[in-house]
């Protein structure tokens, strides 16, 4: 029978609850693990099935990869059941989708654990640099699958190696997080040692580089400030990787396909003839885009954060004039944002209700499809998602390969920086790593020339993150760990005026963290109908930090025990 549960260590409890007789029929339609993966080139092939699950978890429009971004107030998604439910605080745990992410998780894990065996079992057959490359990166991959479950579960079971019975599977119990993260950590430094000088250089495998960027962030997400920031710093030091000097192109398909890219070090690749690309062009273009959904859209609360081009944000600065609201802002909105009166698609972009008609670009007055008046599933926030969006794909929504970095050097330096900041360690290193970020050739913030106290370069570095890294996915983790969950996602979440102008609206406050406030009660009708409220989120501090181990999980195993709250 083990020669069949070796393709899935731990879902034979997850996924089989009847007799165990039918386990042991041999797969006659497909090949046995006890007799594959004897050669170079099936073992290729099954190092490259570890990299499956790498952005896993999609429900519907939400995604890892288009926007995992959505589950905090910087993106909305029309439509998005389980992130709003989630944003709520409505779900339990029999909520299916918390189900698939933690057997997505541990598929990564099972294939890991299985290939690390084959290797092993194998030697004899690879070169010693084929070993040291396969096994660098099925190190990193289980690392990653293991984050990704603390980050999501807490404490969960741990398993190096394939498990060889349902009994096994069935008794198998949690290993509490901090334990988990050492085993994070073990794997992210055996990736790096195994891959560090290896000449593989395709774009989408893992590096040695990738390694220590993602033991640098999972230091990050479990506030262990010292290992993140020394992780960074060996990156850093490399000087294997620096920034692009425009953000404006920096997401653009040609740069992200060029060897010249010198800022990612993670990126996950797509072809339609491989069957996985995307549709983010679909789930982010204009109404006025044939076949165009509009659904994954930037929040008013987003835009409402980026400061005035004199670094103070909108309450505070003089150069910001509320009758033209984008004007004089960090300009990394314009890169990431399509704005009202932009030209796009050919057309004036447009939602206001009462703009029935728009200019093409010759300046002929046409029907405008992105109005509420041509369609109530225009942006529910009137704004338009620019970051990654590539009109190559007008034709072919659905078909979009698009590389997307998982992982990139700017975040590295705010890893950095903020890892500095909370040791209290605010020198000129910590210093630099914020101001490459903010002074690079498009964007021009205003550097930091002085140390401030640690508690404005918290300010700082949260801001930049916010910023720079905006629908890049980390959003969620960061009000994880910095415990601002129960504040950010108990305000209300608004889109822009349907009708009215700015000028009209009260002022937004922001509070000691740079988040901006919103008084509802101050807007006209109170609050007015004008103004668009997409929700109203709920956030439950005593539960709502950690997901619910599965409803079937726990049916099978109850020794896995459920996280506080649910």
């Amino acid at each position: 029978m083990k020669k069949n549960l070796i393709y899935m260590p731990l879902m034979v409890f997850m996924l089989f609850t009847g007799c165990d007789k039918a386990l042991e029929r041999y797969p006659l339609d497909s090949p046995s693990a006890s007799t594959f993966y004897t050669n170079e080139t099936e073992v290729q092939g099954g190092v490259n099935a570890c990299y499956k699950f790498i952005v896993a978890g999609n429900n519907g429009y939400f995604a890892p990869e288009f926007s995992y971004d959505a589950l905090a107030e910087t993106v909305f998604i029309r439509g998005g059941g389980f992130a709003q439910n989630v944003m709520m605080s409505v779900l339990d745990f029999k909520e299916g989708h918390f189900r698939t992410l933690w057997l997505n998780m541990y598929q990564g894990i099972a294939q890991c654990n299985l290939m690390l065996q084959k290797i092993e079992e194998n030697k004899s057959a690879l070169t010693a640099d084929k070993i040291k490359q396969f096994e660098g990166e099925v190190y990193f991959l289980r690392a990653n699958y293991y984050l990704r479950l603390t980050n999501m579960f807490g404490d969960v079971v741990y398993l190096d190696k394939p498990v060889s019975s349902v009994g096994e599977g069935k008794s198998v119990t949690r290993t509490p997080r901090a334990e988990v993260l050492k085993k994070i950590y073990a794997d992210f430094d055996q990736s790096y040692a195994l891959l560090t000088g290896s000449a593989v250089k395709t774009l989408g495998r893992v590096t040695a580089g990738a390694a220590m960027a993602y033991k640098a962030r999972a230091a990050l997400q479990n506030n262990d400030w010292a290992t993140a920031a020394a992780a960074a710093k060996i990156v850093i030091d490399s000087k294997q990787y620096s920034l692009m000097p425009n953000y404006s192109t920096l997401f653009t398909e040609a740069i992200l396909n060029s060897p010249a890219n010198t800022e990612q070090i993670l990126t996950n690749m797509h072809l339609y003839t491989a069957g996985n690309a995307t549709a983010f062009p679909q789930y982010t273009s204009a109404r006025s885009v044939s076949g165009g959904y509009t659904t994954i859209v930037p929040t008013q609360n987003m835009l409402d954060s980026y400061q005035c081009t004199d670094g103070l944000d909108i309450s505070k600065s003089p150069l910001y004039d509320k009758s033209k609201p984008y004007d004089n802002r960090d300009p990394r909105l314009r890169y990431c944002f399509v704005l009202p009166g932009d030209m796009w698609n050919g057309y004036i972009y447009e939602t206001r209700a009462d703009k029935p008609t728009t200019l093409n670009s010759q300046g002929v007055s046409v029907k405008n499809l992105d109005s509420y008046a041509s369609t109530v599933f225009t942006s529910f926030t009137g704004y338009l998602v620019r970051k990654y969006y590539d009109f190559k794909y007008l034709g072919s929504l659905t078909q979009c390969e698009t590389p997307f970095m998982l992982c990139r050097y700017a975040e590295v330096l705010l890893t950095y920086a903020e890892a500095k900041i909370e040791l209290n360690q605010i020198d000129a290193d910590c210093l630099n790593a914020i101001n490459l970020v903010r002074g690079r050739s498009d964007v021009h913030m205003p550097i930091v020339t002085v140390a401030l106290g640690q508690s404005e370069m918290r300010n700082l570095v949260r801001y930049e993150r916010k910023i720079e890294l905006w629908n890049e996915n980390l959003r969620w983790d960061d009000l994880l760990r910095w415990k601002r969950a129960e504040v950010i996602m108990t305000r209300p979440i608004f889109g822009r005026p349907l009708l009215g102008e700015y000028s009209q609206y009260p002022d937004v406050a922001f509070d000691s963290f740079g988040d901006p406030v919103y008084d509802e009660t101050n807007y006209v009708g109170s609050p007015s109908s004008d103004y668009r409220v997409l929700i109203r989120p709920n956030f439950n501090k005593n539960r709502d930090y950690l997901w619910p181990i599965p409803e079937t999980e726990l049916n099978l195993n109850p020794g896995l025990k459920q996280n506080p709250g649910w």
